[in-house]
């Protein structure tokens, strides 16, 4: 029988195999070994995130204001102010992943709270009702953010030497887990640690830049940029990504400098609207806190 840990890794990267079935065996192999850290995060993906301070970063989505007419239905809703834009434009999405994954369409509308649509309607002439409107990609990014983080745990595991037979795990095994270091984005932390439920038990972490990450995420935007309307926009982008590229393949690369062509490209799309926005800003706020200041 194939140990449990490398199910897991089959099972994160075979898109076929349904997220909460994923976070399931996840849970199970986390509880078998005492790693609380990563429980905790998944039982929030499975059931839900309690408050906006325990949503990881990669939950957070860019979308526009629109507003329900009833003669036109779902129109854009023009929002002044760079406060007001962004308290109505950014959501941290907080559903379990479960709810998340039956989102269809194209587009997704979220709802405000009563509290916030009520001042939204008393501050517009037509009063009508607002709304989040969502790229229902930028949801699909959230679901192949926690598919991601759950193979780098298992592939973290399989390096310890930890691989479980069928459902059970060897006292070796299990002490080696003590020794798993991973960021799993908990708390909107900068870096975590996976601690066994021991008593007496001491740390230490090191945090270092994702530049993996990093470097594929500028892979993918790179040759997207061309969507922009804006030439000044697309020059910006270009020039920021090709320094980022030109950094990671030196020897040495500067990190501070990398830090902040990553937070120059959240400026730009920050400032736009469509796919492109929808899909890569989400994947900016974790890059930029792995980044050690």
């Amino acid at each position: 029988m194939t140990g449990l840990v490398l199910e897991l890794q089959s099972d994160a990267l075979n898109d076929s195999v349904p997220i909460l079935s994923l976070l399931r065996k996840a849970k199970a192999l986390s509880a078998k070994l005492g790693i609380t850290t990563i429980d905790q995060w998944l039982e929030h993906e499975l059931s839900g995130y309690p408050n906006r301070t325990s949503i990881p970063a990669y939950r957070n989505v860019i979308g526009r204001t629109v507003c329900f007419n009833p003669l036109r239905g779902w129109i854009p809703l023009s929002v002044r102010g760079v406060e007001a834009q962004k308290m109505m434009c950014e959501r941290f999405l907080h559903q379990p992943i479960g709810e998340l994954c039956q989102f269809t369409g194209s587009t997704v509308l979220l709802m405000y709270p009563a509290a916030i649509s009520q001042e939204i309607m008393q501050s517009t002439r037509n009063g009508y009702e607002p709304a989040l409107e969502v790229a229902i990609t930028a949801i699909h990014n959230v679901v192949a953010q926690v598919r991601n983080k759950i193979l780098d745990f298992a592939l973290e595991l399989e390096k310890q030497g930890i691989l479980g037979e069928g459902m059970t795990f060897t006292p070796k095994e299990k002490m080696a887990a003590g020794n798993v270091y991973y960021n799993t984005n908990i708390e909107n932390m900068t870096g975590s640690q996976f601690q066994q439920g021991t008593t007496g038990s001491t740390q230490s972490y090191t945090q270092t830049a994702d530049l993996s990450g990093i470097s594929a995420f500028v892979e993918k935007l790179l040759p997207a940029i061309g969507e922009l309307s804006n030439p000044t926009d697309r020059d910006q982008l270009q020039s920021d990504l090709e320094t980022i590229r030109s950094q990671l393949k030196a020897p040495a690369p500067k990190t501070g400098m990398i830090r902040e062509c990553l937070s120059s490209i959240k400026t730009v799309l920050e400032g736009t609207a469509g796919n492109l926005t929808a899909t890569y800003l989400p994947l900016l706020p974790a890059l930029i806190a792995s980044i050690p200041s």
